[in-house]
């Protein structure tokens, strides 16, 4: 064969091949178009689909989630205490012992919180009842000292005057006698069966998150393997390096979080014992349980605290405000970035956007789980934007205006 056939052959086999990846594309495509239109025309039966699928699948995300947390004060007993015991016979029960230790200390400090908070929260509110009036009142009467304000102090006492606690409970009371009695067996029956599927699947969730941390290795293991499996060794590595970096966020975030809380919760509950503020204790463990909630949890604690600290004395309560100022200040400056370091990294707007977006979605849970999403997606577009920049040998400065 000479040359020139040699070459108009292998321009035949190209162009066979070049229309072969164009009708793949088209096809691929078309079925996409095909695919997108059905869920369109059967959006209501899709979602119904999903919605079957993820309260299937409900159990065993939350013991997913769970074990995440767990696995916190696990890998410490296994990393840091239980490996420095050289016994073969006791490291054939490390994991165990591990597992059983955490959900222990979890339980007992879930316990803790609830029967030191939830009794003094209904004492205090007792008494929020009681001081309302005078404490109303008392505000009126100032009111009628200060300029600008004294000519409605008249109207605002007329208004309390006509204000009666006792007549808003009593419609209450009345609305909920008039319900008719199957009414009543109705919703009896539906929140006991509400119960009862929430006791079920959170012991589908338990046991699951057990199962997780008890075999975790190899459940990472498979996660690799089937990576490489259905994948290219090139798309599998990339899947990976996602995968990482977004347990890595995740791991940081979580891990960061409720230590940072637990810091400010006993340096709250310490300093108000020594400074003499009314139910120390119970002050510290409100504001550590609402430090968790990302960027307003700190307003919300000290709200709760200014509250209850009010009623048994107002001074006290001005001191407890400035103490939480300076020790969010101290951890938004000092603590958070020794603790979290540079986990999560995202600049000061993306997380505001995050918490924005997850709250608006899905509350709380959602600020926790979009923080680190968005730290994962600005680790990867930080990567992908470094390499077109340096494939196109670009080389750029801040500019300062």
């Amino acid at each position: 064969m000479t040359e020139r056939s040699q070459q108009e052959s292998d321009n035949y086999y190209k162009r066979i091949s070049f229309n072969k990846t164009v009708y793949k594309k088209i096809f691929l495509t078309g079925l996409a178009l095909i695919f997108v239109t059905f869920l369109f025309r059967n959006s209501k039966s899709v979602g119904n689909l999903i919605a079957l699928i993820f309260g299937i699948l409900t159990p065993f995300i939350i013991g997913a989630a769970i074990a995440f947390i767990i696995k916190i004060p696990l890998n410490f007993l296994e990393n840091k205490f239980f490996n420095k015991i050289k016994s073969e016979k006791f490291r054939r029960h490390k994991r165990t012992l591990s597992i059983l230790i955490s959900y222990i200390l979890i339980i007992v400090v879930f316990s803790a919180i609830m029967g030191l908070v939830v009794p003094q929260l209904a004492e205090s509110f007792k008494g929020l009842e009681k001081s309302i009036p005078a404490f109303a009142q008392n505000t009126i009467d100032k009111s009628k000292e200060i300029p600008f304000v004294n000519r409605y102090s008249d109207r605002l006492q007329e208004e309390y005057n006509n204000l009666s606690w006792k007549s808003a409970f009593d419609e209450v009371k009345n609305f909920l006698s008039n319900e008719n009695t199957s009414n009543v067996v109705g919703r009896a029956l539906s929140t006991a069966s509400s119960i009862v599927g929430g006791l079920v699947t959170f012991l589908i969730a338990l046991i699951s998150s057990i199962y997780i941390l008890a075999d975790k290795e190899r459940l990472s293991y498979q996660g690799e393997r089937l990576s490489f499996a259905f994948f290219k060794e090139k798309t599998a590595n990339k899947i990976l390096h996602v995968a990482h970096i977004l347990h890595d966020n995740f791991y940081g975030f979580i891990k960061g979080q409720l230590t940072v809380a637990l810091f400010i919760g006993i340096a709250t509950g310490l300093l108000c014992l020594v400074i003499g503020i009314p139910n120390g204790a119970t002050l510290g463990v409100i504001v550590g349980v609402t430090d968790l909630v990302p960027v307003v949890g700190p307003f919300i604690g000290g709200a709760m605290g200014f509250v209850l600290t009010v009623i048994e004395d107002p001074t006290k309560a001005v001191v407890f405000i400035v103490l939480v100022v300076i020790l969010q200040q101290v951890e938004s400056n000092i603590v958070y970035p020794k603790v979290v370091g540079n986990k999560v990294g995202l600049p000061a707007l993306w997380t505001l956007i995050a918490i924005t977006l997850g709250g608006s979605l899905f509350g709380v849970v959602g600020m926790w789980i979009f923080i680190p999403l968005f730290s994962t997606f600005y680790v990867l577009l930080k990567e992908y934007t470094k390499k077109r920049i340096d494939e196109k040998d670009i080389h750029l400065a801040i500019r300062k205006n």
